[in-house]
């Protein structure tokens, strides 16, 4: 899926009808992609360019969960003016590592 498809997908989901918000989007894109291939091959040595497939959709999710948690960083839960609100995640990191496996490279063993 290319990145243009992904901020296309997140506009959708977030309601935003015009191209105010594209580069603040584009912005989360790329730190949650980032953040996937840092966590998911910090084991393995090398890391690949893009977002593997299976973890594209785990990308944009992380975003809206970002985008829509603004200004309540770090936080669980929030009482603002009467509303009661309650995060599963505090941020995008946090959901990212919950919901991405690190892969581990197997080292060779010396039998000596």
């Amino acid at each position: 899926m290319q990145d243009a498809e992904k901020l296309s997908m997140l506009k959708t989901m977030l309601a935003i009808d015009d191209n105010s918000s594209d580069e603040l989007l584009t912005t989360y894109l790329t730190f949650a992609k980032n953040e996937i291939l840092s966590w998911r091959y910090s084991y393995a040595g090398t890391m690949p360019d893009s977002v593997p497939a299976e973890y594209e959709m785990t990308q944009v999710q992380a975003v809206v969960n970002g985008f829509t948690q603004r200004g309540a960083e770090g936080q669980v839960f929030s009482i603002e003016n009467g509303i009661h609100r309650h995060f599963v995640y505090a941020d995008m990191v946090r959901y990212i590592r919950a919901n991405v496996i690190p892969m581990a490279k197997l080292a060779a063993v010396s039998s000596t």
